[in-house]
């Protein structure tokens, strides 16, 4: 998964010149997996934008989400983010600053 740059885009709520929001893109080519790295995701907002990922935890449990899906993943028992689509799956992710 890289990190693709983002416009620096302003948020409904700027504070001074700098925008309140962060937003950075990935992109998980398929068949590729990204550890899950619990400070990556804390305080972040999560789209998936297109594609599908399997959240792998820690037990071994598999969940797919899809294109559409908002999600949470700060504290979760994961160990990896995996693509097993034929697609990029692309993820945005939103944070305060």
């Amino acid at each position: 998964m890289s990190d693709v740059p983002c416009d620096d885009e302003r948020s409904a709520l700027p504070t001074g010149n700098r925008p309140a929001f962060l937003r950075r893109t990935l992109r998980l080519e398929p068949g590729a997996c990204r550890p899950y790295r619990a400070a990556e995701w804390q305080d972040c907002l999560v789209v998936i934008e297109s594609g599908e990922v399997e959240l792998e935890a820690i037990s071994g449990v598999r969940h797919t989400c899809r294109g559409g899906d908002i999600l949470w993943l700060a504290g979760l028992p994961l160990r990896c983010i995996r693509n097993h689509g034929d697609a990029p799956a692309v993820l945005t992710t939103v944070r305060r600053r």
